[in-house]
C-alpha cells in the first residue's frame, strides 16, 4: 500500500493521497500563480474570520468585567485556543500560495505537534465544559458551592497539559528520532501507518464526539425528566386544590357544627409549617440572580439562577452543534482512508476533500458567534467596542 502526498493543505490536516507511482518529490515546486491566487482568497478570508471574530471576543472578556463569570473562563479558554488555530492556519494559506511549505523541517516537526495539540485541547475544552454542565445539572448545590477561580483555571488546563503530553511524543518527538523526512509539504510521519492515523483521528473527533454526545444526552434527559416532574407537580397541586374546594363545598353545613378553635387538621399544621419556612426565607439575605431556599438542615443554600442556567445550556447547544457538523464529514473521510485509500483517492475530487479539511475549523469561526448569540452581555460589549463608546 503506497502512502504519498500530493495535496497542498494546512500542516494541521495533511491529507494524504494514493497516487500510484507518483512520489511527493513528483509535485511542482511553484504552482501557477494564476491558479494559487484565485485559491487563495478563501482560506485567506476564512482564517482571517477566525482570528477577527476570536479576538474579538477576547477583547470583550478583557473590557468587560461582568463576562468574567465561571461559566466564561471555559469560553475564554475555548477562544485562546480557537484563536491559535487560526494562527496556525496561517501557514496552510502560505503554503496555499507558494505549493510548498515554506519554513524547514524542524519547524515543520514542531509546529506539528504544537499544531494537533492546540486543536486536541479546543476538541477537549468542549468535553470539560459538557462534563461541567453535567454536574451543574446532576449536583447543582454543590457545583455551586465549589465553583472558584481557581477551580475554573485548574480545569481549564487540564486540556492544554494533555494535549501536549500526548501530542508532541506522537507527532514531534517520533519524527525526530525516526529522522523522517517530512517533504515539500510538510507530511506527518503518522500518516504512512495506517493504524497510526486511525489512532489521530480518533484522538482528535471520535473520542471526545463519544464524552459529549454521553454527556449532552444525560443533560438533556435530566433536564426533560425535571421539567416534567415540574408540570406533574402542578397538575397534582391543581388536582388536590379543586378536590379541596369541593369537600369544603359538601361538608360547608356540617362543618358549622364544630367549633374551629378546639379542632387542628393535619392540613392547618402542614400550612402552618409551610407559612413558617416562607418567613424565614423572606428574612434571608437577598442573593442577587440565584435561587435561594432551605436544605434539609435547615440551612440557607444557593445556585445557579434560572438565567445563567439556561444562557449556560443555550451556548453549550451552539459549541456542541458546530463542534459535530464541522468535523464529521472530514472525520469520517479520514477514517475511510486510513482503513483503505482506495475508497476514497479515485472518486473524490480533490476540491471536496480540501473543502472538507477546511470545514473542519469552521467551529473555530462558529464558536465566537454563539458566544455573542447567547450573551446578551457581550453582544453590548462588542458593539459599544466597535462604535468606540462607553458602557
Amino acid at each position: 500500500m503506497a502512502w504519498t502526498s500530493s495535496f497542498t493543505l494546512p500542516p494541521e490536516i495533511e491529507f494524504e493521497n494514493n497516487t500510484g507511482n507518483e512520489t511527493q518529490n513528483d509535485v511542482p515546486v511553484v504552482l501557477s500563480k494564476v491558479v494559487n491566487i484565485n485559491g487563495l482568497f478563501w482560506p485567506m478570508l476564512f482564517t482571517t474570520l477566525i482570528i477577527a471574530a476570536n479576538c474579538l471576543s477576547l477583547a470583550a472578556f478583557g473590557v468587560e468585567k461582568r463576562l468574567r463569570t465561571y461559566n466564561n473562563y471555559f469560553i475564554i479558554n475555548l477562544s485562546i485556543l480557537d484563536l491559535l488555530v487560526g494562527l496556525s492556519l496561517t501557514t496552510g494559506v502560505v503554503h496555499t500560495y507558494f505549493g510548498y511549505y515554506p519554513l524547514n523541517q524542524v519547524f515543520c516537526k514542531i509546529l506539528g505537534g504544537l499544531g494537533q495539540a492546540v486543536t486536541s485541547s479546543s476538541n477537549f475544552v468542549v468535553v470539560i465544559i459538557c462534563a461541567d454542565r453535567h454536574r451543574a445539572t446532576y449536583d447543582p448545590i454543590n457545583h455551586y458551592m465549589t465553583r472558584s477561580k481557581r477551580k475554573a483555571l485548574f480545569v481549564n488546563s487540564l486540556p492544554w497539559i494533555a494535549a501536549l503530553a500526548f501530542w508532541m511524543p506522537f507527532v514531534t518527538v517520533w519524527e525526530f528520532i525516526d529522522d523522517f523526512d517530512n517533504g515539500r509539504h510538510c507530511v506527518r510521519r503518522f500518516t504512512h501507518n495506517p493504524w497510526a492515523y486511525v489512532v489521530n483521528i480518533t484522538v482528535l473527533f471520535y473520542l471526545p464526539l463519544v464524552l459529549v454526545v454521553v454527556l449532552y444526552l444525560r443533560i438533556f434527559r435530566k433536564i426533560q425528566k425535571t421539567v416534567g416532574g415540574k408540570n406533574v407537580r402542578k397538575t397534582s397541586q391543581g388536582n388536590d386544590h379543586a378536590s379541596t374546594i369541593m369537600n369544603t363545598s359538601a361538608m360547608g353545613g356540617n362543618m358549622r357544627e364544630f367549633s374551629t378553635s378546639s379542632i387542628t387538621s393535619p392540613n392547618d399544621i402542614h400550612v402552618e409549617s409551610v407559612k413558617k419556612k416562607r418567613d424565614v426565607s423572606m428574612s434571608l439575605p437577598k442573593m442577587r440572580g440565584h435561587s435561594k431556599f432551605l436544605n434539609d438542615s435547615g440551612h440557607a443554600v444557593k445556585s445557579e439562577s434560572a438565567a445563567e442556567t439556561r444562557k449556560a445550556q443555550r451556548t453549550l447547544l451552539f459549541i456542541v452543534l458546530s463542534f459535530v457538523i464541522s468535523w464529521m464529514p472530514n472525520s469520517i473521510i479520514r477514517l475511510i482512508y486510513a482503513i483503505e485509500p482506495v475508497l476514497i483517492v479515485p472518486g473524490l475530487p480533490r476540491s471536496v476533500t480540501l473543502f472538507f479539511s477546511w470545514m473542519t475549523f469552521c467551529n473555530s469561526l462558529l464558536n465566537p458567534i454563539s458566544y455573542a448569540i447567547t450573551q446578551p452581555l457581550l453582544r453590548a460589549t462588542l458593539r459599544n467596542m466597535m462604535t468606540c463608546r462607553g458602557r
